[in-house]
C-alpha cells in the first residue's frame, strides 16, 4: 500500500476520505495548520499559498491528494488565486522535486464554466481552472501522473453551504415554494466522491488515468426531488407548493439573490461517463437513497 499526503483533511471531504484511504491499507499523512483529532500522522503547514514551505514534508510520499482550497465564502479575488492557483502550483513543484509520482486534485465544475465563459465566471472558478493547469503541466513534463476531478455540489449530512441550508429548510417541515422546480442538476454524494478519489488515486499510483474528469452521481435530480427525498429521510411529507418558476426567478432577483437562481433553479448537468469508462467505475450510491440518508443523519445530528 502507499504513503499518501492529504491536504484539507479536516474539511468536509477530508473527514470522509481519510478513513476510506486507511481502510484500504494506505498510510495517511495529514497536512495543515491544526492536527485533526484522531489523525495518525500530521505535518504542519501554516497556509496553502505561494510561499508554503513543503521542505522535508514530502519525504517518501507516494501520492498527494490535494483537497485544501478556498471556497464557500466571500473573499478578495487575490485570495482565491493565492490559495487555489499559486498554492496548488507550489505544492505540485514541491512534489516534482521530492519524487512524488501521483497527484490527485479536487477541483470543481466551476473550472469548466471558467473555460466556457471566463468573462462571466467568478474568481473561484478561474482560480480552480488555474490550479488544474499546474497539475496538467506536470503531466506534460513527465514523471508524475496527475488527475483533476471536477465535482458539482457535494452533499452529505455534514456538508456546508447550500446543502446545509436545504437540510435546515427541510427540517422545518414548513411548506416550500419549489413544487414546480423540475430542473436537471448533477450532484455528488460524499460517498460517491470518496469512491471516485480512491479509484483515481490507485490508478495514478500505477501510472494510469492522467487528465481532467467530471465526476457526479449517475442521476440528475431536481430541487423538488431533493426536498422530497430529504424530508422522506426525516420522516416528513414533501410539503411543496407549485409556485410558477418565473415568479421564483423574479422574487430571488428582487431580493438580490441572483446567485441562488443559478445554484438552485437553473440546470447544470455533468458527464461522468469518461471517468466511469477510464477507471471502470460506477457510483456505489444512487442519488435517491444517498439524499434520503443525508436527511436522516442530519435530523439525528450525526
Amino acid at each position: 500500500m502507499a504513503k499518501i499526503l492529504v491536504t484539507g483533511s479536516s474539511g468536509f471531504v477530508g473527514r470522509h476520505l481519510v478513513p476510506c484511504l486507511q481502510r484500504r491499507g494506505h498510510t495517511v499523512i495529514e497536512a495543515g495548520r491544526n492536527r485533526r483529532p484522531g489523525a495518525d500522522s500530521h505535518v504542519f503547514i501554516s497556509d496553502i499559498g505561494p510561499d508554503s514551505d513543503w521542505a522535508g514534508k514530502l519525504h517518501a510520499v507516494d501520492a498527494v491528494v490535494h483537497l485544501a482550497g478556498l471556497a464557500h465564502r466571500k473573499a478578495p479575488d487575490d485570495d482565491f488565486f493565492s490559495v487555489n492557483d499559486a498554492g496548488t502550483g507550489r505544492l505540485v513543484v514541491a512534489c516534482q522535486y521530492s519524487g512524488v509520482r501521483s497527484f490527485v486534485l479536487l477541483s470543481s465544475i466551476a473550472a469548466r464554466r471558467a473555460q466556457e465563459a471566463p468573462d462571466r465566471t467568478n474568481a473561484y472558478g478561474r482560480s480552480k481552472l488555474a490550479g488544474e493547469e499546474h497539475v496538467m503541466e506536470a503531466v506534460r513534463r513527465g514523471g508524475m501522473t496527475g488527475i483533476a476531478l471536477r465535482p458539482p455540489l457535494v452533499y452529505g449530512h455534514d456538508a456546508p453551504g447550500n446543502w446545509r441550508r436545504l437540510q435546515q429548510l427541510s427540517r422545518t417541515g414548513l411548506p416550500l415554494p419549489f413544487g414546480s422546480i423540475h430542473n436537471h442538476r448533477s450532484h455528488c454524494s460524499i460517498d460517491n466522491l470518496c469512491s471516485a478519489i480512491l479509484v483515481a488515486l490507485e490508478a495514478a499510483l500505477q501510472g494510469r488515468g492522467g487528465g481532467i474528469y467530471e465526476i457526479a452521481d449517475q442521476e440528475d435530480v431536481s430541487l423538488a426531488q431533493i426536498i422530497t427525498w430529504l424530508r422522506q429521510g426525516m420522516g416528513k411529507g414533501p410539503g411543496l407548493v407549485p409556485v410558477p418558476v418565473g415568479m421564483l426567478h423574479a422574487g430571488f432577483h428582487l431580493l438580490g439573490q441572483a446567485r441562488l437562481v443559478e445554484t438552485l433553479l437553473d440546470d447544470l448537468v455533468l458527464d461522468p461517463s469518461s471517468f466511469m469508462h477510464e477507471f471502470d467505475w460506477t457510483p456505489p450510491e444512487n442519488a435517491k437513497e444517498a439524499i434520503r440518508k443525508s436527511g436522516r443523519l442530519f435530523l439525528q445530528g450525526k
